[in-house]
């Protein structure tokens, strides 16, 4: 009976912590991105550097903090050029530091690189669509209630039908219902949003949602692979109750160089 107590109680705790570290960084993340820059940049940048450490930490621990510093620096080098003029030069610092690091990161090289690209270049994306983006506000906005109601949508979807499982070695708890109901979750929200803003493009945000809501997806069952080839079950303990930054943010993390692409690319808009 005392064992099953403390169980329970363990669990109420885990749960607490999960709901008292989201009750602070959610009106954080909501406020910084109404006031936009310097705030949000600045979001963005710490957001980034622990990202960063928890990837290193991952593939090269030895080397971790240095490896970090030297990616970080170059972020911030490359977020203050984006900041005064939008071009590809604001790029070089992340280009060469990748290098740097790769060079210096001794072993796992190829998972090396691709931190020290994926991660700063998802902080430029959404960096460059607050700032420059006419609709940066709406835009960032759309983007981050789209990756939460795949995260609701599909944890909902997924414990009401279960089914047959997503990716079983990577993440045993994913269900295709729960994917396919993310996408759902996912295009309701791109659709109320431009109904509520007045725009027009109804059918491209709902179905453009739903295909980000994949990616989602997709960036969630990576980092579970990254996780599980270096035998760990969060990426750090930073979050109390939650884990990592990487936890948290590994579907938004895949979505932003994708959705700034449509947006750049494409000339998505919400009106």
């Amino acid at each position: 009976m005392a064992q099953s107590s403390d169980v329970t109680n363990a669990v109420k705790s885990g749960l607490g912590l999960r709901i008292l570290s989201a009750l602070v960084m959610a009106p954080v993340a909501i406020a910084a991105v109404w006031f936009g820059s310097p705030w949000f940049g600045l979001l963005i940048f710490v957001f980034s550097i622990a990202m960063l450490w928890e990837w290193m930490r991952m593939c090269a621990p030895v080397r971790a903090i240095p490896l970090t510093a030297i990616s970080g620096s170059a972020l911030a080098l490359s977020m203050y050029l984006q900041s005064v003029s939008p071009t590809v030069t604001g790029l070089l610092p992340v280009l060469v530091a990748a290098a740097i690091t790769t060079l210096a990161s001794g072993r796992e090289r190829v998972l090396v690189l691709t931190g020290t690209i994926f991660v700063p270049a998802a902080a430029l994306a959404v960096q460059w669509m607050r700032a420059w983006h006419p609709d940066g506000l709406l835009l960032i906005m759309w983007l981050f209630l789209t990756v939460w109601a795949t995260d609701t949508g599909a944890y909902a979807f997924g414990r009401a039908i279960g089914g047959p499982k997503l990716a079983p070695r990577f993440s045993p708890k994913k269900t295709w219902a729960g994917l396919v109901g993310g996408m759902i979750c996912a295009g309701l929200i791109g659709g109320l949003i431009v109904s509520f803003s007045g725009g027009t493009a109804i059918v491209a945000i709902t179905l453009t949602s739903a295909a980000l809501a994949i990616v989602a997806q997709m960036g969630d069952l990576a980092e579970s692979a990254l996780k599980r080839r270096f035998g760990v079950k969060d990426s750090s303990n930073l979050i109390p109750g939650h884990g990592g930054f990487l936890d948290r943010a590994d579907g938004m993390l895949s979505v932003l160089p994708v959705a700034f692409v449509i947006v750049y690319f494409f000339g998505l808009t919400l009106h």
